[in-house]
C-alpha cells in the first residue's frame, strides 16, 4: 500500500486522510509537538511529529516536513490549502528527495506565488490587469501617476500578511520609509479597487492541458485577508463578464503550463474585472465546489497528480446549486471553554477542533456551509447555525457575519474593497 504524509491540521487534514484512505492509501499526519489540537491525527496509521513553535517553524516548514516524508518513508505529500501548499520549495525538495507531490510543479507555484510575474504573465496573455509597480521607485512614480489609494502587497506574500492600503500622503511616505530600509523584502502595488467584488474561478487541469471549470463563487464579507462570507453563483456580476473571467481563468492557467486544481481570483468594479491572483492549490471554499460538481476534489488532485486525464465536459459545476459559506474565523490564541455547534437545518459543520484542549495554532472553528436552490433561503439557514453556536474562551467573528445576513440582501455591493490577497 502507498503511503502519503498528509501535511496540514485541523478539518482539511481529517478530509484528506478519509479520502487517501478510501483511494487506497495509507495516510501518515503530522502534528507539531508545541500544538494541542491533534484531533485530525486520530484516524490516520501513523504521525509525524514536527518540533518547534509557531506555524512557520512547524506546518509551514518545508525542510521539517520533507525530512518528516523520508523518515516515514512515504511515497507522496499532500499539503491541502494553506502557506505550504503554495510554497514552491516543497515540491523542489520533495523531487531531490523522490519523493512525489501531490499538486502544481514547483516552477509554475514560484511564477503564482510572486504577485510581479504572475501579473505581466497575466497581462502577456490578454488578461486585463490593473495598473502596478514594484519596488520603491516605481511605486512612488504609479502613486504619482495614478493618485491614490493603492494596495501594497509583498511580492511573495500570501494569506495577506504584510499588506496595507495606502490612502494618504503620510501613508505613502510611511509605506516608502519601510521600503526603503530594504529589510530584504520586496514590495508590490496596484490600483485599489473600492467597492470591489472579488470573484474566484476554480479550475482543474490534466497533462494534456485539458481544463474543467470546478465552480466560482464571490466574496460578500471581508475582513482584512480573511473571507467570512462566500457564496455561489455569482450574482454580483452579469453572465457575459462572469462567462469571460472564467475564460480568462482557462487561459492563464493554461499559459502558466499549471496542473492539478487551481483558482484564479478576479476583482471586479462597476466596468471591468481583472485579474488579482492564482492560487496553485485546494481552495478553502473547496466544499463548495463539490457541492455543485458532485466531485470530491482531494480525489481528483490525487488522479491528477497520478498523471489521469479529463474527459472535456466530464465534469461540470451546476450553478443551480446555490452555496453559502461562512467562517467562524478565531481573533486570537486561547482555549476553548464551550464549543456547541447544535444541528441547523439545511447547514454542515467543518470542524475538527479538540474542545478539551488550547487553541494555539489555528485561526477557524468552523465553516458553515448550505447549499439549495435559493440564496435567501441558505442567509437563513447559515445564520440559525451562526446565531445558535456557542464558542466562549476565544474571540471570533460570529457577531460580525450575524450582522451582516441580518441587513443585507445578498445582492448589493459587499462590505469591502479589494481582498488583500487572500
Amino acid at each position: 500500500m502507498r503511503k502519503v504524509l498528509i501535511a496540514n491540521r485541523g478539518a482539511i487534514a481529517a478530509r484528506a486522510i478519509e479520502t487517501f484512505r478510501e483511494q487506497g492509501w495509507s495516510p501518515i499526519a503530522v502534528a507539531a509537538t508545541s500544538d494541542p489540537q491533534r484531533l485530525h491525527t486520530t484516524a490516520a496509521d501513523g504521525c509525524a511529529y514536527l518540533p518547534g513553535t509557531g506555524l512557520a517553524e512547524t506546518y509551514d516548514h518545508v525542510g521539517r516536513i520533507v525530512a518528516a516524508a523520508r523518515e516515514q518513508g512515504v511515497d507522496a505529500v499532500y499539503p491541502g490549502y494553506g502557506a505550504l501548499a503554495e510554497d514552491p520549495a516543497l515540491p523542489r525538495q520533495l523531487a531531490a528527495a523522490g519523493i512525489a507531490y501531490i499538486g502544481p510543479g514547483a516552477d509554475v507555484l514560484a511564477e503564482a506565488r510572486d504577485k510581479e510575474r504572475a501579473v505581466a504573465t497575466a497581462g502577456s496573455l490578454g488578461l486585463p490587469v490593473l495598473p502596478h509597480a514594484a519596488g520603491p521607485a516605481a511605486i512612488a512614480a504609479l502613486i504619482r501617476d495614478i493618485g491614490l489609494p493603492v494596495i501594497l502587497k509583498p511580492v511573495d506574500g500570501c494569506g495577506g500578511l504584510g499588506v496595507r492600503i495606502l490612502q494618504t500622503a503620510r501613508d505613502t511616505e510611511e509605506a516608502l520609509a519601510v521600503m526603503a530600509r530594504d529589510d530584504g523584502t520586496q514590495w508590490y502595488a496596484e490600483r485599489y479597487v473600492e467597492k470591489g467584488r472579488v470573484v474566484g474561478v476554480t479550475v482543474a487541469l490534466d497533462d494534456g492541458g485539458t481544463v474543467v471549470a470546478l465552480g466560482e463563487r464571490e466574496s460578500l464579507l471581508v475582513d482584512g485577508s480573511m473571507k467570512l462570507l462566500e457564496a455561489s453563483p455569482v450574482q454580483g456580476v452579469g453572465p457575459e463578464r462572469l462567462e469571460g473571467m472564467c475564460a480568462d481563468a482557462a487561459r492563464l492557467v493554461t499559459g502558466m503550463g499549471l496542473r492539478n486544481v487551481a483558482t484564479v481570483e478576479f476583482i471586479v468594479d462597476a466596468h471591468s474585472h481583472y485579474f488579482l491572483e492564482v492560487n496553485g492549490r485546494l481552495p478553502l471554499a473547496y466544499r463548495m465546489c463539490e457541492a455543485q460538481t458532485g466531485v470530491d476534489l482531494v480525489a481528483l488532485q490525487i488522479e491528477l497528480a497520478q498523471g489521469g486525464f479529463l474527459a472535456p465536459g466530464a465534469v461540470t459545476a451546476d450553478r443551480r446549486v446555490h452555496c453559502l459559506e461562512a467562517r467562524l474565523f478565531i481573533e486570537g490564541p486561547g482555549t476553548i471553554e464551550r464549543l456547541s455547534l447544535p444541528p441547523a437545518p439545511g447547514a454542515t459543520y467543518n470542524c475538527a477542533l479538540d474542545v478539551s484542549q488550547p487553541v494555539v495554532l489555528d485561526n477557524i472553528v468552523t465553516q458553515i456551509l448550505a447549499t439549495g436552490t435559493d440564496r435567501g433561503a441558505l442567509a437563513e439557514a447559515v445564520l440559525e447555525a451562526v446565531e445558535s453556536s456557542d464558542i466562549t474562551g476565544v474571540a471570533h467573528c460570529a457577531a460580525d457575519i450575524a450582522g451582516w445576513l441580518r441587513h443585507s440582501d445578498l445582492t448589493g455591493e459587499p462590505l469591502t474593497g479589494q481582498a488583500l490577497g487572500v
